[in-house]
């Protein structure tokens, strides 16, 4: 009878432990609040080289920031984090972003995906969704424009974007007119 009793408290322990919430999404939630992770993938050299560069020079211009880099097999790793809010910045391709934002291949799956960018270069960009707290984008943006010499990286400006471009954060867009943040006018922008 005890080893009875006894099975049945271990099966029950087992149970409220699976069940109970104690899965390593929750540590992951509580992470991502505490750390600015930049997502790139494995698949992009350059972009996980550039993010690489951007993660450093973030831990130096913001040491609170906590920059770190998550690395993802594939591009469609990236989406799938910041669409589901898993992850707030990443870097990509500028096609790749393009076709994010618009839910286009390979993204489709994930649909139009309401981004914003941070900063880019010639070739890739910092993309964040468009719920990226404004004061956040315009620290990132003046911690690369400050303290990234070397990586090419600017504000886009809205007169030179096309229909079908991603518009700038406007946190980062205040930092780049040399405005103050106004956080009433960011968030409507």
């Amino acid at each position: 009878m005890k080893r009875r009793q006894f099975l049945c408290v271990s099966a029950a322990t087992a149970g409220w432990v699976l069940l109970s919430g104690h899965a390593p999404y929750r540590q992951w939630m509580v992470y991502r609040q505490a750390h600015l992770m930049i997502i790139t993938s494995r698949d992009d050299l350059a972009g996980d080289e550039l993010g690489e560069r951007i993660g450093r020079v973030m831990r130096e211009a913001l040491p609170d920031s906590k920059a770190t880099v998550g690395r993802g097999p594939h591009v469609q790793r990236i989406a799938s984090l910041i669409a589901s809010h898993q992850a707030d910045v990443g870097v990509v391709s500028r096609p790749n972003a393009r076709a994010m934002y618009r839910g286009e291949a390979p993204f489709g799956e994930y649909g139009a995906i309401p981004l914003r960018v941070l900063v880019q270069n010639e070739t890739h960009q910092l993309v964040c969704r468009d719920d990226f707290l404004p004061q956040h984008a315009f620290l990132v943006a003046e911690a690369l424009a400050e303290s990234g010499q070397g990586l090419g990286l600017l504000v886009p400006r809205l007169e030179t974007l096309g229909p079908a471009d991603i518009p700038p954060h406007p946190g980062a867009l205040a930092f780049a007119r040399g405005q103050p943040l106004d956080l009433q006018s960011a968030q409507t922008r």
